[in-house]
């Protein structure tokens, strides 16, 4: 075991457990892709330093390497935000404008779609799951000044966006 004591390993096998909670309870999938790849390079830190680098650098290049560059690959590939507006509603360029920076600025790809009418209940939320149209990506609604979102994580992260944190535009969690 190269002169390597339980003693000195223990920092590393306590943050194993906590990394693994940490990536079983993110919300976000970004979130989940550090967690997994810093869960990957301690347990492969581990490996060496009880004298196993085969299975060290085995770790690194597969379990860490590369699923992060699947995941980035799947999470950036798949994540689009359905943008839905009304037909009948003019739609201000300076807005739209903005909330299309906006959606740059996250890498999400954007896509517009028409409707006829959307319908907010007594509260003023959209009631996502009535509507057939809707399936797969998360999706928002522009109705006048207000974007209504139908995700926690993209609220938040629309939030942080250096284009919608000084504008009329209110961001509304359904």
């Amino acid at each position: 075991m190269n002169n390597i004591t339980f003693a000195s390993l223990l920092p590393f096998e306590l943050i194993l457990p906590f990394l693994g909670i940490l990536l079983i309870r993110s919300k976000s999938p970004t979130q989940a892709l550090i967690y997994r790849s810093f869960l990957g390079s301690v347990a492969a830190l581990i490996y060496s330093l009880v004298g196993a680098p085969d299975v060290a650098l085995t770790e690194v290049l597969v379990g860490t390497l590369l699923s992060t560059l699947i995941y980035i690959v799947s999470i950036r590939g798949c994540y689009s935000l359905v943008l839905l507006v009304k037909k009948s509603e003019e739609i201000d360029n300076l807005i739209f404008e903005n909330i299309k920076k906006a959606i740059n600025e996250l890498h999400i790809h954007l896509v517009i779609k028409e409707v006829d009418d959307i319908d907010l209940d007594t509260e003023g939320n959209i009631n996502w799951d009535e509507a057939n149209i809707f399936s797969g990506s998360p999706h928002a609604a522009l109705l006048k000044n207000n974007l209504y979102v139908e995700s926690s994580i993209l609220h938040e992260e629309l939030s942080k966006t250096k284009s919608l944190k000084h504008t009329a535009l209110q961001i509304i969690e359904k």
